[in-house]
Parts: structure tokens; C-alpha cells; sequence
């Protein structure tokens, strides 16, 4: 019977084997199936008369063609592929948007400088003014289009970080699921090919969402941590949940925790970063333009005057959530800081000025401090707070106008002794960029415009000497002589002492506390960022308001070169940039950034291709060589039953002779 057995054993053996390279052929396109091997082995042989006699062949295990290396590589550069691939969507997707030339902040902005640059050869086309602030509400617009797009796209990064948690949690289950499973067929001595292979694709949809460490266990069970902490131990599975913290960054944790994952790569953590950080980088940047934009504007815009000339009210466009709160800690968007309000106010009657200097500490003063400091200091002129909205009003009283044009202060604050006669009268259109004083000493006694050699000497606030004049003998008195930047002194006949001097204050900068801005007051837009940006409603409803002039006078246009000199000014990155060479620079950012990453994507498409490459060669499925496996075993059976067969003739040849 033991022939008969050991024929059996290699039909048995070869019919196992043929099942084991059909199965391999049934799953030759199946993602994740790794080849499996049968094999063979004798079996103990028996002792027979002092003999040691075979007792055929068995199928001892079914192996998995598996190269733990290479799987690990594949695992890690799954994790690689998924945060670059949704790096580079959305940065493809910021590119587009941001490099839109003809629909973008920049491009309005370029468009606005030109127009102003229309408006300086038609200064009193009334047409030309409404294009300019059509084309400013128009860049507004961009602005807030830009932003408004930005916000989506972190909304969607939002709504694709549920999506990927959502898709963890049952990866997460599932590989548990299999680790008990595969626990209890190692036990019993079962080799659970198929729900490895299965397993190890779920690890890496897994690793393609996050970054994970896998730590092998008992009984072909696995433990999965994600920067630490497990997910899976056993056939335990660990929620992963979505929260925000304090300044509100998503983060990812694990249910029942407060510690949130530092979560690095794959999908998750590329969006992650996106949305906690790249993207909030470059919105930062659209609002510091923004931001420039509106106070470089603003400033130049409040500190000239329209077609009308100054104001009888002004109403703040920017208000502080809290009036009795100091102005630092008030919650405006351009904060004020401490300086100098300069305003002028002009008898309409009889157009004599007058220039009062109002101190600002945005540390110590409230918006009450300061409306009560401007109504004290200023004649007739009063300033009120809204209460409801935090903002606040200007007025002037009946005859009267105000403006913060600064200039030259038309009110000299003499030292003359008795034997000083003449007068004096300044003049001129200061065109200075800084606050100074001119101080006018004369050299010697003398009657002006008679005494030969007779002069006097003008210097600045810091002592310097701006220069001397000539006022005796050859001065027609009554002539205005040059100081220095666009200011003149005129002087009338009389007297004057040796030593005996004058001073003038000249204001180039009449708000060196920006508290215009920072309130709103006759400013050119509204709004402190790229999602408000918006322009005056003041000045939209009325554009005579337009800032051209500093003095009001017919065919000043001072202001408006102002503006325009505003295209070329390097005001960003600490005095290093242009409005256009910032954006620009940010475009080019984002467009390296998108290279890198495009390079970065094909560098691992390749690898992932090569080690993919290799794993097929050392564990996939080739259909001819599991046919040659298939030729091999059905010889292998048709000799087991040959051999059979010829057993079974032999027995009955001895059973004829008998």
C-alpha cells in the first residue's frame, strides 16, 4: 500500500501546486498581488526491514514572493507622491490666479497710474476725474476678487482635509480588521497570503494620506503610528479627528486626545501645510500690498485738496471698536503713531491761514482724547466721535474751511526789539518732504533795502545754514527772496537790529502720526485689507474731491504729481520694492515654487516607476513563466498517475500468479 500512497501523495502535491500558479495566473493583474510559491518537500520516509524507504511528496507551504525592502521604499515614496501631488495642484491653481495680467491688483494699479497720468495733461476735465475713480474702485475690486479667491481656495483645502480624515478612519478599521484575522489563520498554521497582500495595499492608500512607521508584531500582525502615535495595535483601531487651535490652524488628532500630530507628509500633510501656512504666507502678502497701497494713497489723498479746496465736515471712513480705548490698542487697521497733526485753517471771507500743530500719542489718547485735543486746539473748528460706529467727524465753523495741506505757516513768531521796524511776510509753496523751521537772524542794524552789506541769515530747525540774504542796499523791498524749497520772505522797508530774528515753520509733512489714515478722513479708499479695500464713499460720490492741489490754487497740481510719483516709490519690503515689483516678486515666487515642485512630482513619478518596476520583477506575475510552472506540475500528475497506474498492473500481475 505504500507504493500506492506515495502516488498519491505526488498527485496530491501536484494538484496543490497547479492550484497555487492558477490562482497566480487568476490574480496576474490584480493591484497589490504578490506571486505565490508552492513548495515541495519528501516526506519522512519509513523504516522498513533495516531499510529507509520514501514515503512521497507533500506541499509543505505556500510562500509569498515578497521583498520586505522594496515594499518599504514603495510605502515611503507613496507618502512622498501625495503631498507633492496636492502641492502643486493648488500651487498650479494660485498661479493662475495670481498671474492674470489683465485681471489682477497689478495690472488695475497700472491702469490707475496712467490715468492719473491723464488726468496731469486735463487737470479740470471733470470726465478724466471719474475715470480715475472708476479705475481705483476697479483695482479695490481686484483686490477683494484676489482675496475673495483665496478664501475659497482655503475653504476647499479645508473640505479635502475632511475628505482625506474620512478616508483614513476605515483604511485605519480595516487593517485592524485583517490584523485579527491573519492573527488567528497564522495560528493555525494557515499561511494568509492573500489577506497579507490585501493589508499591505490598504498600509499604502493609508501612507498616501499620512505618514506612517510600520512595526511588525505576533502572528503576522503589524502596529501602524503616525509621528507616533499608534493607530493600529492589533485589531485596535485609533480615530484621527480634525480641530483648531488657537489661532486657527486645522490640526489633526487622535480622538480622545489634546496633542495634535505633527503630520509631515503625505496628502495630508501637504494640505496641512497649504492651508496652515503656504497659503496663508502668500495671503499675508496680497494684504500687505493691500495695505500699501491704501496708506501710501491715503496718505498723499488726505494731506491735499480738490477742485473745492478744503472741507467744512469731514467724516471718518474707519472706526475703533472701542472710543474711550487708547488708540494703539483701539482695533484699527492702520494704527496711529505718535507725531504731529497739522491742520490749516482758511478764512473764506478773507483767506488769511492758519496753521495749528495738534500732538498725537496713540499710547496715551483715545479717539475722545483726541477729538477733545483738536476742538481745544483749533480755532473754530470742533471734532466729534460717533459713538455707534467709533469714527470721527470734522467741522468747520460757519465761514470757515480746514485742510492738512501743511506748507509754509504764514505766522511768523518774531524776537524784534523797539528798533526793529520792517515786517514780514512768507510765502511760497514749501516743497520739502520733511517738517522744519526757518529761522531768519539778521547779521547787523541797518534799514533795509538801503544799508549797504546789510543781511540775514536763515537757518534750519538743527542750526544748519540754509542760506543768507541780501536785504540792503540793491533789495527792492516788498520783493520775495528764496529761502530754500519753494519758500520766500518778503520784507518792507524799516529798520531792523542786529540779531533780531523771525521764525517760520514750514509742514511738508502735516500728518507724521497718520492719524488720517488710520481714521479714514479724506482718504482715498476704505478698508484695511484686500478682502475691505474699497474706495471712499466720499470720494466716489463726489469728485472734485480728488486731491490734486496742496494750495487749492488753479492749475496746482502738486498733489496729483504725488500720486503718480506713488507708481515708482519704493514703499515695500522696508523701502526696497514698488508696488509692481512686490506683486511681481510674489508671482515669481509662486511660479518657482510651481517649477520645484513640477521637477519634484516627475523625480517621483520615476522612482515610484522603478521600484514598482522592480517589485513586479521579484514579486509579480509573468503569465509565461507560470505556464512553464503550469507544464511542470501537469507532467509531474500525469507521471504520479502513470506510476499509479503502473503499481496498480503490477499488483495484478502478482494477484495472476498466485
Amino acid at each position: 500500500m505504500a507504493m500506492y500512497s506515495i502516488g498519491v501523495s505526488a498527485l496530491q502535491a501536484a494538484q496543490r501546486a497547479l492550484e497555487v500558479t492558477g490562482h497566480n495566473i487568476a490574480n496576474a493583474n490584480t493591484p497589490g498581488y504578490h506571486r505565490q510559491v508552492p513548495k515541495l518537500a519528501s516526506q519522512s520516509a519509513m523504516q522498513l526491514g533495516g531499510q529507509s524507504i520514501g514515503r512521497g511528496v507533500e506541499l509543505i507551504d505556500i510562500q509569498r514572493a515578497v521583498n520586505a525592502q522594496l515594499e518599504s521604499s514603495l510605502t515611503q515614496q507613496v507618502t512622498e507622491n501625495g503631498a507633492t501631488g496636492v502641492r502643486l495642484s493648488t500651487m498650479f491653481r494660485l498661479e493662475s490666479r495670481w498671474s492674470t495680467e489683465g485681471a489682477s491688483p497689478a495690472g488695475r494699479l497700472e491702469i490707475l497710474f496712467n490715468d492719473l497720468e491723464q488726468l496731469s495733461t486735463r487737470l479740470n476735465d471733470g470726465a478724466s476725474r471719474k475715470v480715475v475713480l472708476s479705475t481705483a474702485a476697479s483695482t479695490a475690486r481686484e483686490f477683494n476678487s484676489l482675496a475673495t479667491d483665496m478664501y475659497q481656495m482655503r475653504e476647499d483645502l479645508d473640505r479635502s482635509l475632511i475628505e482625506v480624515v474620512n478616508e483614513i478612519n476605515p483604511l485605519v478599521k480595516q487593517i485592524a480588521t485583517f490584523n485579527v484575522e491573519i492573527a488567528r489563520l497564522t495560528s493555525q498554521g494557515i499561511s494568509p497570503n492573500d489577506l497579507l497582500d490585501q493589508r499591505n495595499q490598504l498600509v499604502n492608500e493609508l501612507a498616501e494620506r499620512l505618514p506612517i512607521e510600520i512595526q511588525n508584531g505576533n502572528q503576522g500582525q503589524i502596529t501602524i503610528l503616525a509621528a507616533g502615535t499608534p493607530l493600529v495595535i492589533a485589531g485596535s483601531p485609533q480615530e484621527v479627528v480634525m480641530g483648531a487651535s488657537d489661532s486657527g490652524a486645522t490640526e489633526i488628532l487622535v480622538a480622545g486626545s489634546d496633542s495634535p500630530l505633527q503630520i509631515t507628509g503625505g496628502r495630508l500633510g501637504g494640505l496641512l501645510d497649504l492651508r496652515n501656512t503656504q497659503l496663508g504666507a502668500y495671503h499675508v502678502r496680497l494684504d500687505e500690498l493691500a495695505r500699501a497701497v491704501s496708506r501710501a494713497f491715503d496718505g498723499v489723498q488726505s494731506t491735499g485738496v480738490g477742485v473745492d479746496g478744503g472741507f467744512g465736515q469731514l467724516n471718518g471712513q474707519r472706526g475703533v471698536k472701542d472710543v474711550t480705548a487708547k488708540l494703539d490698542v483701539a482695533g484699527l487697521g492702520f494704527p496711529p503713531q505718535a507725531g504731529s497733526l497739522f491742520v490749516t485753517m482758511t478764512n473764506t471771507a478773507t483767506g488769511a491761514k492758519t496753521i495749528t500743530e495738534v500732538a498725537i500719542n496713540p499710547a496715551t489718547q483715545s479717539l475722545q482724547d483726541v477729538a477733545a485735543a483738536l476742538s481745544s486746539a483749533v480755532p473754530n473748528f470742533s471734532a466729534f466721535v460717533n459713538t455707534q460706529v467709533g469714527t470721527l467727524s470734522l467741522n468747520a465753523a460757519p465761514g470757515y474751511k480746514f485742510d492738512f495741506t501743511g506748507g509754509v505757516d504764514p505766522n511768523s513768531t518774531t524776537t524784534f526789539t523797539a528798533g526793529t521796524t520792517t515786517t514780514a511776510t512768507m510765502g511760497g509753496v514749501y516743497t520739502g518732504a520733511a517738517n522744519d523751521v526757518y529761522n531768519v537772524t539778521f547779521l547787523s542794524s541797518g534799514t533795509v533795502g538801503v544799508t549797504p552789506g546789510l543781511q540775514a541769515r536763515v537757518t534750519n530747525q538743527a542750526g544748519e545754514i540754509v542760506t543768507t540774504l541780501d536785504i540792503g542796499q540793491g533789495y527792492e523791498a516788498g520783493q520775495p527772496l528764496l529761502i530754500a524749497n519753494g519758500v520766500t520772505v518778503s520784507l518792507a522797508v524799516g529798520a531792523v537790529a542786529s540779531g533780531d530774528s523771525f521764525a517760520t515753520k514750514v509742514v511738508g509733512q502735516p500728518d507724521t502720526a497718520g492719524l488720517l489714515t488710520a481714521l479714514g478722513l479724506n482718504t482715498f479708499f476704505s478698508g484695511d485689507d484686500a478682502a475691505t479695500l474699497k474706495l471712499n464713499a466720499d470720494l466716489a460720490g463726489n469728485p472734485n474731491r480728488l486731491a490734486t492741489s496742496r494750495t487749492g490754487q488753479p492749475g496746482d497740481a502738486s498733489n496729483l504729481q504725488r500720486l503718480i510719483a506713488l507708481r515708482d516709490s519704493p514703499i515695500l519690503n522696508d523701502g526696497q520694492l514698488t508696488f509692481s515689483k512686490a506683486y511681481n516678486l510674489t508671482v515669481a515666487d509662486i511660479g518657482t515654487e510651481v517649477r520645484a515642485l513640477s521637477q519634484l512630482h516627475d523625480t517621483n513619478q520615476l522612482l515610484t516607476d522603478r521600484i514598482q518596476s522592480e517589485i513586479q520583477s521579484d514579486s509579480g506575475v509573468d503569465p509565461n513563466e507560470e505556464m512553464v510552472e503550469v507544464l511542470k506540475y501537469q507532467r509531474m500528475f500525469q507521471m504520479a498517475a502513470k506510476y499509479i497506474n503502473t503499481v496498480n498492473d503490477t499488483f495484478e500481475d502478482l494477484l495472476r500468479l498466485q
